[in-house]
């Protein structure tokens, strides 16, 4: 600033006060050229900073906004103590004065003192006062107002600002899409991102949010786009319960037309994960895979129709891996899911088919239901059916629903049957009793014995198996006697017998038909069948005088054991009278067998009846059940007694029944002997009487005949 040179009366103090005056006026000057290059700076700066971080980081409006409105209060803040308090603070010339007096010495301290005595209600002489004043006045022209000011930090700060807000022009007209896209981001808080040369895409985020499965395993691809060269790496920021975690993502196939496909496998998620992806300049932010629970199957209903040959009738089948259905039945697929279905489809693979047939589907609906329904109308062989479900977020059902429709064919009857008392031969007269069980695994249609003699077949229904029932039983008490004395079968030809069964089934190849074992037998005269048994008789009679013999050799060794030991012979006897009962038993049953073939031969009389039944059969049972089994009890309870000899007078009693029973077998073996030969006299009579007879009818024809 240029000297400035003050004209002035010298009894006068204007001249100073004219002085103090323009120096307040530079030094408010100051503040503001200060206070207004400060602001500047502040705002360029902050422009600059919010610009770099926004496009770096690129917060939420949210983040923006609080930024904004603390960069406009601390510009505010930074108005009101650089410019307004400060301009508020009152500049006395006392004030004024001393400044000046610090930076000119020269004065003395004569120009305050003049401003002090000039103040209004001062008392000081006014001799003094002139002096004083006229020493300060003759110092005035060495005052120097530049001295009092740093201008050139002043000036320095000014251009620095005029500087900054000419680069934030420049940026605005040179790049004025940088500048608006600041303005529209920091000052509008508007949601757009910033331009990249990277443009990024997540597949299947909608408004950056995707819906998945809940335990699933996710792959989050995302494709890169840019318009000179594609980024080389992208990087994924997720945030679950453990906290953020980053993590490089891998290439996915070969670059294409539409960019670089980059991605990454979260695996098992099962609770939301929120997502930052960087690649190259771009950012992809706030993405949130958000876990929801997947499509499932709250019920399934399987009811099938049967067969009209099985009486028709609804039935549901049990939910399982493996659902039996009757051949031909009609099944109706009732699935109910747990959440409303976009899409979702019935699929029925028939075994060795390249691809499913698909029953229903839900696509093309007006609502989204909650049901599924399919229907076969006969179902003819296995089938696995599938199950697909897409709910409205587009998830899929994570473990596949399947089960397979297992069609159950119609199976021939069972039949276990055979031949009561019949051994391998029987008389003209005989009646064959059939006994066992008949029964199919729905409904019976008939049974039937086919009686074959050579190339001659009768058949003959079975009238105990009656049309619908599944299960016929013909016990040993009430057989199903089956006579063959109609078919007038002569004694030396074979027999053929065999039982068949036939179903209800009225599916394509009719009824199924079973057939049990044939058995064959001789057809004897019955005095041929009498001597079989006879000799059958003999053999039994035997075996049971061996079982006497072997019980009362063990006997002798109890009584007189080696070393004197008749402990281990007790022992012995106990397994010894076991066996014995048991071969007593079988002898006993093998008579009532012998009795029953006799009865279904005809060939029982009363005589017979009694000596198979009440003097031999009923015997031996009595002494196996009770002599035998008795003794076997001693034997076991009395081996520390042995000593006493109880045991062998029990073994005697028992050994003295089984030889009476033995005894009368004897007997009645020779009363057949007997008979056996009174019937060979009569048989010889009869050859006689008939021979005798034939000559006479000779003889006579003869006389006829001669002239």
């Amino acid at each position: 600033m240029a000297n400035t040179s003050l004209e002035h009366d010298p009894g006068s103090a204007a001249p100073l006060r004219r002085l103090l005056a323009s120096v307040r006026r530079q030094a408010r000057f100051w503040i503001c050229v200060e206070a207004f290059a400060q602001v500047v700076l502040a705002a360029v700066g902050l422009f600059w900073t919010t610009l770099l971080l926004d496009r770096l980081i690129e917060p939420p409006p949210a983040i923006r906004g609080a930024a904004l409105a603390a960069a406009v209060l601390g510009l505010a803040t930074l108005v009101v103590t650089s410019l307004l308090r400060r301009l508020a603070v009152p500049l006395s010339d006392e004030a004024l004065a001393l400044a000046v007096e610090r930076t000119h010495p020269a004065f003395g301290d004569a120009l305050l003192t003049a401003v002090a005595l000039d103040a209004p209600g001062g008392d000081a002489d006014a001799d003094l006062a002139a002096r004083t004043r006229a020493a300060a006045l003759a110092r005035l022209g060495e005052v120097r107002p530049r001295l009092l000011f740093r201008w050139r930090r002043l000036s320095l700060l000014a251009v620095a600002a005029i500087l900054a807000a000419s680069g934030v022009a420049a940026v605005a007209t040179l790049r004025p899409a940088l500048a608006t896209g600041w303005a529209r981001r920091m000052v509008l808080l508007a949601p757009e991102p910033w331009p990249r040369r990277v443009s990024l895409e997540a597949d299947g985020f909608r408004d950056g949010v995707r819906k998945v499965a809940r335990g699933a395993d996710v792959e989050v691809i995302v494709r890169a786009r840019a318009a000179g060269p594609l980024p080389d790496a992208a990087e994924i920021r997720s945030r679950g319960p453990a906290g953020w975690r980053t993590v490089r993502m891998g290439t996915r196939g070969v670059d294409a037309a539409e960019g670089r496909a980059f991605g990454h496998v979260f695996e098992a998620v099962v609770d939301d994960v929120r997502l930052d992806v960087r690649a190259g300049d771009a950012r992809l932010r706030d993405l949130l895979l958000d876990v929801v629970e997947p499509p499932g199957l709250d019920e399934l209903d399987i009811r099938y129709t049967l067969p009209d040959y099985l009486g028709g009738g609804e039935r549901r089948a049990s939910a399982s891996r493996i659902v039996q259905v009757p051949r031909g039945s009609r099944v109706e697929i009732v699935c109910t899911t747990s959440k409303p279905l976009a899409g979702g489809a019935i699929e029925a693979r028939a075994p060795g088919a390249a691809t499913p047939h698909v029953l229903a589907t839900v696509a093309g609906r007006a609502t989204a239901p909650r049901s599924i329904a399919a229907s076969l109308p006969a179902l003819d062989h296995d089938l696995a059916i599938g199950v697909r479900l897409t709910d409205t977020d587009g998830l899929d059902n994570r473990s596949p629903i399947g089960f397979t429709l297992a069609a159950v064919t119609d199976a021939p009857p069972r039949l276990a049957v055979r031949l009561a008392d019949i051994s391998t031969a029987v008389t003209p007269q005989a009646v064959l009793p059939i006994v066992g069980t008949i029964a199919d695994d729905h409904a019976l249609g008939s049974a039937e014995v086919k009686l074959a003699v050579g190339g001659d077949v009768r058949v003959q229904p079975l009238p105990r198996v009656r049309a619908g029932q599944s299960e016929v039983v013909l016990p040993v008490e009430s057989p199903e006697l089956v006579a063959i004395e109609p078919l007038g079968i002569t004694a030396g030809k074979r027999l053929e017998v065999t039982v068949s069964a036939r179903d209800r089934c009225g599916l394509e190849g009719g009824p199924n038909v079973a057939c049990a074992d044939t058995w064959t037998v001789d057809v004897v005269t019955p005095e041929a069948l009498r001597a079989m048994l006879e000799a059958r008789e003999v053999l039994l009679r035997r075996r049971f005088q061996a079982a006497i013999e072997d019980l009362a050799l063990v006997r002798e060794r109890l009584a007189d054991p080696a070393g004197g030991e008749r402990i281990p012979q007790a022992g012995a006897c106990g397994e010894a009278t076991a066996r014995a009962g048991g071969e007593v038993r079988e002898i006993a049953a093998a008579f009532r067998a012998i009795h029953g073939e006799m009865a279904n031969n005809r060939l029982l009389d009363d005589d017979v009846s009694m000596r198979l039944i009440t003097q031999i059969a009923t015997p031996l049972e009595l002494v196996a059940d009770q002599d035998l089994a008795g003794l076997a009890r001693a034997c076991r309870a009395t081996a520390a007694d042995a000593a006493g000899g109880g045991l062998l007078r029990t073994m005697d009693a028992v050994l003295a029944r089984m030889r009476a029973i033995l005894e009368r077998m004897l007997k009645l073996e020779s009363l057949n002997e007997v008979v056996e030969r009174l019937r060979g006299v009569i048989r010889v009579q009869e050859e006689i009487r008939s021979d005798t007879l034939d000559r006479q009818k000779r003889r006579g024809r003869e006389a006829l005949e001669s002239p």
